[in-house]
């Protein structure tokens, strides 16, 4: 389970700061929920998961009980805030499993190489 995030964004200038932040959390836990859990399959060209009872959401108690969030404070004018902290999460995450297990991970979602490695 990941316990904290700490995320900086530069973004230009930030014009909510509440909205902005709950755009972060929401990306981050979003992110974790994939990458240890999202899982898509196909077959015959179809998903099967076709609903959320097939498909594995990250569940509140998953969710980092502490995620910083900060911005770069500059003069530019604001660019796009939603999906930049997703991809790097996978990253951190696969790196973090590593650092634990001391064994790489290739697949994602991690969940299924992690319970086969350990």
């Amino acid at each position: 389970m990941v316990k904290r995030v700490c995320c900086a964004v530069d973004c230009g200038i930030v014009i909510n700061p509440d909205v902005a932040i709950n755009m972060k959390e929401g990306a981050i836990v979003d992110a974790i929920g994939n990458a240890l859990n999202g899982e898509l399959t196909f077959k015959d060209g179809v998903p099967e998961q076709n609903n959320f009872n097939r498909y594995r959401m990250i569940r509140l108690r998953e969710a980092p009980k502490k995620i910083d969030v900060n911005f770069v404070q500059n003069d530019i004018d604001p660019t796009g805030l939603g999906e930049p902290p997703f991809p790097p999460i996978f990253g951190a995450v696969f790196n973090a499993l590593y650092k634990i297990t001391r064994k790489r991970f290739y697949n994602q979602p991690f969940v299924n190489d992690f319970t086969k490695k350990i």
